[in-house]
């Protein structure tokens, strides 16, 4: 099982969903309060195990109802992913695959280990 890390730096916070390897899995926005952290990794339990993903890199993909994991391309050809809460709010912004199915991979951890326990960084 993976664990939420959260930190604070200058009175905001941001988490880290970590895999049981240790490596982070995704990372969220930075929020204003450690309150307003925890619910947005309430909303990821809650929402990222059956989320839908939508291939953003795909020609001509079909846009999908949040919550989803968006996968993107950046101009050097790497991989990455966001969650985008049930609201349509981006939540947590993923690291950056040289492999798609890496990437995809990782979505797949998240989305079994979004109910992990949370500790303070």
């Amino acid at each position: 099982m993976g664990q939420y890390v959260v930190n604070e730096c200058d009175g905001r916070y941001q988490f880290n969903l970590c895999a049981s390897n240790g490596h982070v899995s995704i990372s969220s926005i930075v929020y204003p309060s450690r309150n307003d952290a925890e619910r947005g990794i309430e909303d990821l339990r809650r929402e990222a195990p059956n989320a839908n993903i939508e291939d953003g890199t795909e020609k001509d993909f079909v846009r999908m109802p949040a919550p989803k994991f968006r996968i993107y391309q950046d101009l050097g050809g790497k991989f990455f992913f966001a969650f985008i809460d049930a609201t349509g709010e981006d939540l947590a912004l993923s690291h950056k695959y040289a492999e798609k199915d890496s990437m995809l991979r990782r979505i797949e951890r998240v989305m079994a280990e979004c109910d992990s326990s949370v500790a303070m960084g």
